[in-house]
């Protein structure tokens, strides 16, 4: 009798033992699942991210999948999201953010076809959505991005490294930009929510090799180090002949609610050292303001806020200095902005370049521009490949000339892993065919009168930043040629005559579209036999 009761006493214990672990690991659950919401609300998705999937492993739910998927939507991990999404769930049973989260993935991934049928199952819902309309028909019409794809050459610049480079802004004789690389210090400071350092101001001296116009840059050096804050630096805007700027920096002070917003300052070069000369009126711990655009003159600001009272997102906003006093912030308005994110405003002449994951594009973020018409934008274009991708693509830069330029894009490594690139431009037509005559004279100070015909050599097209050749011809008997230039870049022209002489000759190309000239190419013979 006493076993049996001892027996149903152990059972008794080990039911309600069993019962309390479970409400316990059900407790940990919801412990976990609370904690990963507010690290998701902290936009700290790497740390939401990781307790979302221990909760979905130990107990499966429908709505932290969802979660998981939003979480690599906001990392940029469009694979990742993309699976996350299909895994759980079909098209039509998405909400309506998460159908367009599905169909901009699907874009930055390239599956335009999978996007556009995303993009009008979203349109089913909402139907009278605009942006949507037109994000179906830029996809479908893809082609007219790519047209004028030959007028530029994009390379990744030399001071990018595994971690972020961002917002090049040339000054003096090199260029400024942000950078959350790492640094040999004492005590290491990192961004909680990126799990990176936090973003510095960096300076590369430049220097151009006048041989063939390419570009080489210097180590980088810490930049107006004494005016940032110690947590985030953001990009910088030069104006009045690079003796004054408007910067971007997180707030010293954090926000009831710990977080630390972006504020703009100015500042000016005073006895060869930068100097702070005033915070921006409508700085605010409520809500950020980052990317400054100025004109030269210091009167016309623009910026990127997420204020209340915006349209959507991130929007763009305009300020002037009258009588000293910078007005209140005017949203640029729907021309401009969107319900989603406009960011990295430039003004270059009477253009505003910027970009937008709201206007049509290729996928992520777009560059685009809008010429300024007394005191109204025009209508919204999309500068088109390869400045653009279906990557992050912002933070353009463009010299007086309209020659060069920089710009910044995930397009390596996708993420939050940025690189700076810079460009060439011209609105030259290509392929280009260049025709002329081929002379040579005796010796350099032999007069122009006494050039003679230089017939059957042999030319070659070769690129000077590829270090290949693209093209080959030769001259007929009285030294006539032909040859196309495929696409804009920096030549060269290899000579080899029937002697078997070689002369190297550099090619310089128009910038602009025009009639082109017959060339007359002269080689010298003391330059064949020094070589």
């Amino acid at each position: 009798m006493k076993t049996r009761i001892a027996l149903c006493i152990f059972f008794l214990f080990l039911v309600a033992f069993q019962a309390s672990g479970q409400e316990t690991v059900f407790g940990l659950l919801k412990n976990d699942l609370r904690l990963a919401d507010k690290y998701f609300e902290n936009k700290d998705y790497q740390s939401a991210l990781k307790l979302y999937k221990t909760v979905v492993k130990r107990r499966p739910s429908k709505d932290v999948e969802l979660k998981i998927a939003r979480s690599h939507h906001f990392l940029k991990q469009y694979r990742k999201a993309i699976a996350a999404y299909e895994k759980h769930v079909v098209t039509n049973s998405l909400s309506i953010p998460d159908l367009y989260y599905y169909a901009e993935a699907q874009s930055g991934v390239l599956n335009y076809d999978k996007a556009v049928e995303s993009y009008q199952a979203y349109l089913i819902r909402v139907p009278d959505d605009q942006l949507i309309m037109k994000k179906i028909w830029r996809l479908n019409n893809l082609e007219f991005l790519y047209e004028d794809s030959s007028h530029f050459a994009v390379r990744p610049v030399q001071i990018n490294t595994e971690y972020g480079e961002l917002c090049a802004a040339p000054y003096k004789n090199g260029v400024v930009f942000i950078s959350n690389r790492k640094e040999v210090q004492a005590i290491e400071t990192n961004d909680a929510a990126m799990h990176a350092p936090f973003y510095k101001t960096y300076f590369s001296a430049v220097v151009t090799d006048t041989t063939n116009g390419s570009f080489s840059y210097g180590r980088p050096l810490a930049f107006n180090k004494e005016l940032t804050s110690k947590f985030h630096a953001g990009p910088l805007a030069f104006y009045n002949h690079e003796t004054k700027m408007v910067f971007s920096s997180a707030a010293n002070k954090a926000s009831r609610q710990g977080e630390r917003t972006m504020h703009l300052y100015f500042a000016e070069l005073k006895d060869g050292q930068w100097q702070s000369t005033a915070a921006f009126p409508y700085n605010s711990a409520d809500y950020s303001i980052s990317n400054p655009a100025i004109n030269e003159e210091g009167t016309v600001l623009y910026f990127c806020s997420d204020m209340k009272g915006g349209i959507g997102g991130k929007d763009l906003y305009k300020s002037e200095n009258v009588n000293g006093k910078w007005t209140k912030p005017k949203n640029l308005g729907e021309g401009i902005n969107t319900i989603y994110d406009e960011v990295f405003p430039y003004l270059h002449h009477h253009t505003l370049y910027f970009s937008s994951n709201g206007h049509p594009g290729l996928g992520g973020l777009d560059i685009f521009k809008a010429e300024l018409s007394n005191s109204t934008f025009l209508d919204v274009e999309n500068v088109g490949y390869p400045l653009n991708t279906n990557f992050d693509d912002f933070g353009i830069v463009i010299d007086s000339l309209n020659t060069h330029g920089y710009f910044s894009s995930n397009r390596k490594e996708g993420g939050y892993n940025d690189d700076i690139y810079e460009f060439e431009m011209d609105l030259q037509s290509y392929p280009l065919e260049i025709n002329g005559v081929m002379k040579f004279k005796e010796h350099s100070w032999v007069d122009s009168v006494d050039l003679k015909i230089m017939p059957n050599a042999k030319i070659q097209l070769i690129d000077n930043v590829r270090n290949v050749t693209v093209q080959e011809s030769v001259c007929d008997d009285s030294g006539n040629f032909s040859i196309v230039i495929p696409y804009h870049s920096k030549y060269k022209i290899r000579v080899v005559s029937e002697d078997k002489d070689e002369n190297i000759v550099s090619l310089e190309i128009p910038k602009h579209r025009k009639a082109n000239g017959r060339h007359e190419i002269v080689i010298v013979k003391d330059a064949f036999k020094s070589n």
